[in-house]
């Protein structure tokens, strides 16, 4: 036990699809900038019965380069994930995916468009239209199935599915699938595509933004006053980790330390967590990485902009480390990209790490009373940061905190 306390497993590789388009590079310029990328929904607007008419897509981009015999069985989330994936690897030092990979990827729903045109066509009576690759299309681990396919990723490929935790989860399965040697090296993540159907069962929940409907890029704004819920997003962001002693060995770069990682879950309620389980699933995320609170400097928080779920991650987060914590919250500039947030937000989180920089939270202007008291950053802040704590939470009770560190 003592070994494996003592094996530090490092990022050495990311990719990313976001609604700032493809690659890390437009992901962070976009964050950095200050840019949001909300727009409304054509498809929203013609609902009477909706009420959030706001989304954060991704622009319309160019798989052509993807050979077709892969390209045919893919969704577009599937897409997303090649084109993270070929990124994470090259940034990573690799051409190809290196013997006896590892693949931790998932996403909260198969791709909801394909599932309405099968529909469709075996309503209508039209079972011949249905195609081989449309199935292989809307599998629950298509987009894993398919890209590991595509690459050639030949060792483990688990696909984790929980909600708005995915991309979270499947980083700290990876991680401990490292840490105790079932694999050497991981490419880990979550993606997803964005459909109407997602805006609208929030919206059925009541945890869709609305206020702001004719001004989009104020419609997220997390912990403020003012928030009534999520706008959905798409993306994907992909991992490469591996053991420090590993990559110190084939002279990788190292972009940050995965400190420690936990996960639990809420049995009071599907779809509000409490205060006790968050604070739960924060300390235990520090035990593992043998951190005090005190030692942390940010708080990446999940806070998706629902009155009900920030009041409660940010109760949980005074619990653990008092009122003077610096907390932000991502999703006011890229919207909530549900399996793929949680891998984008800690890509963001490695980017504030390196340039020493803490971004805001877009459109927090004023800070619901309710909330807890914290060090809500509304300005981009140039300031040591060593330690982040990132948290994912989910629909159905799925806790994730993973704790990163800037590379020694």
């Amino acid at each position: 036990m003592d070994t494996l306390k003592n094996t530090k497993i490092v990022i050495t590789g990311a990719g990313a699809v976001s609604p700032y388009g493809a690659g890390v590079t437009a992901l962070a310029d976009g964050l950095f900038t200050g840019k949001a990328c909300m727009h409304t929904v054509p498809e929203l607007e013609a609902l009477s019965m909706v009420k959030t008419k706001v989304a954060a897509t991704v622009p319309e981009m160019d798989f052509s380069y993807i050979p077709r015999r892969d390209r045919r069985s893919m969704s577009r989330m599937a897409k997303y994930a090649y084109a993270a994936a070929q990124e994470a690897l090259k940034s990573a030092g690799y051409e190809t995916a290196p013997q006896g990979l590892g693949f931790f990827m998932g996403s909260t729903l198969n791709s909801i468009s394909v599932w309405l045109e099968i529909s469709k066509n075996c309503h209508e009576g039209h079972l011949e239209l249905v195609k081989t690759s449309d199935f292989l299309q809307i599998m629950n681990h298509s987009p894993l199935a398919t890209v590991s396919q595509a690459l050639k990723i030949n060792g483990p490929c688990v696909g984790a599915s929980d909600a708005c935790a995915t991309g979270l989860m499947n980083i700290g399965l990876a991680y401990l699938a490292v840490k105790t040697g079932l694999v050497k090296q991981a490419l880990c993540g979550g993606t997803e595509e964005y459909h109407p159907m997602f805006s609208a069962c929030f919206d059925i929940m009541q945890a869709t933004s609305h206020n702001f409907n004719n001004h989009p890029n104020e419609a997220c704004r997390p912990f403020d006053k003012d928030r009534t819920g999520l706008v959905c997003s798409e993306g994907c962001g992909l991992l490469f980790i591996e053991t420090e002693e590993n990559a110190k060995a084939r002279g990788a770069t190292i972009l940050a330390e995965i400190a420690g990682f936990a996960s639990n879950t809420e049995t009071e309620n599907m779809a509000y967590p409490s205060a006790e389980t968050l604070r739960a699933c924060m300390l235990a995320a520090l035990a593992d990485a043998d951190l005090k609170p005190e030692e942390v400097d940010l708080l990446n928080a999940h806070a998706t902009g629902t009155v009900v779920g920030d009041i409660a991650e940010t109760h949980a987060a005074a619990a653990v480390f008092g009122p003077g914590l610096n907390v932000n919250s991502l999703k006011g500039h890229i919207g909530h990209a549900m399996g793929a947030s949680g891998s984008l937000e800690t890509i963001a989180c490695m980017e504030m790490l390196k340039r020493q920089t803490v971004l805001p939270t877009q459109n927090l202007h004023t800070p619901d009373e309710r909330c807890a008291p914290l060090a809500y950053v509304t300005q981009p802040e140039e300031r040591p940061v060593n330690i982040i704590l990132k948290n994912s939470f989910a629909i159905g009770g799925n806790n994730c905190s993973l704790v990163l560190r800037r590379p020694q």
